[in-house]
């Protein structure tokens, strides 16, 4: 049953490395196999590798034929959302269906590779067209103050997952992320490891990610452009890399001023992933600091959205 969920299928929300992703988020808050510290969705309160189907299956299918029957303007259809989208054990008849009925629309999966070692899980996920699984432990040490995982997961289980999804689908793209956390996973020796990691699995290239919203704890900050630049320059012996920069949004302009109903519907988009402040929207959708503060204000006036207080100050969540 759903509890505090308003939809599974979310956006099209825009995307630092997808452009506009339409979004389907298979878990209830905050369902997970993982507790990673930088995550801006909040602290996993359910830290579990049961695979189950947590919400209808055919309930998802027919909330994502409908919100496609509209003709949105999207780029990709992306697993994501609030936990690990591979626990769902419905997720592989849902990929089929999208293959079956949108065969023009590219499947992205973002995944923290913790249940890939699974042969079954790995037939599920042969229709996708991209997968970006997270690495971001060089060592067993790093994986687990950064990624705070189920006693299961291991580096050793990880690799052997992700190796054996590469060995078995070679044409499936895939981008390896890795998230540096200064003082954890950023040293020239973690560089190393994670150089000799990717040459192992050789992906189509390595994405370094950082800070960019709030995070679960309070010590964790982004890491130094030079400092990436390094890390890259070693990871780049072996396989390309890139550095992620944050999606340029177009937000058209009338007479000098913002489209008010792009600025609702992008607000909109976000909030329905995950509850924002005003800054976290900044960070997001790049939308001018001085003009977000007063279109939040006008669109809780017009009843579009509501505010609550948090621990980080005033949070906005669809009405």
């Amino acid at each position: 049953m759903r509890q505090n969920k308003i939809k599974s299928v979310f956006g099209p929300v825009p995307s630092r490395r997808l452009g506009l992703s339409l979004g389907i988020d298979l878990l209830p808050f905050k369902t997970c196999s993982m507790d990673c510290v930088y995550c801006e969705c909040g602290a996993t309160t359910d830290l579990t590798c049961e695979r189950k189907e947590y919400f209808p299956t055919n309930e998802v299918i027919a909330e994502l034929d409908q919100v496609l029957a509209g003709k949105p303007k999207i780029d990709w259809i992306t697993f994501s959302g609030v936990g690990e989208p591979t626990l769902h054990s419905g997720i592989g008849r849902i990929i089929r269906h999208i293959r079956d009925r949108y065969p023009e629309i590219p499947v992205c999966l973002l995944t923290n590779a913790s249940l890939l070692g699974d042969p079954l899980l790995q037939e599920e996920l042969a229709g996708i067209s991209l997968i970006v699984p997270s690495l971001d432990g060089s060592n067993e040490e790093e994986l687990f103050k950064i990624n705070r995982q189920a006693p299961s997961v291991t580096l050793k289980s990880v690799m052997d997952g992700l190796l054996a999804f590469r060995k078995r689908y070679p044409s499936i793209t895939m981008w390896l992320e890795i998230f540096i956390v200064p003082g954890v996973n950023d040293s020239p020796g973690s560089a190393e490891r994670f150089r000799a990691l990717a040459d192992q699995l050789k992906p189509d290239k390595v994405q370094l990610n950082s800070l960019d919203r709030p995070g679960v704890v309070e010590w964790i900050r982004p890491a130094e452009p030079a400092v990436l630049d390094r890390i890259a320059a070693v990871i780049g012996r072996s396989v390309p890399v890139e550095i992620i920069s944050r999606h340029q949004k177009q937000v058209k302009m009338k007479n000098g001023l913002p489209d008010v109903e792009q600025y609702n519907g992008l607000i909109l988009n976000t909030l329905r992933s995950r509850p924002c402040t005003a800054q976290d929207l900044v960070s997001t959708l790049e939308i001018p600091a001085e003009r977000i503060e007063p279109h939040l204000r006008r669109m809780e006036r017009a009843g579009l959205v509501v505010s609550e207080s948090g621990e980080r100050g005033v949070f906005y969540r669809p009405a």
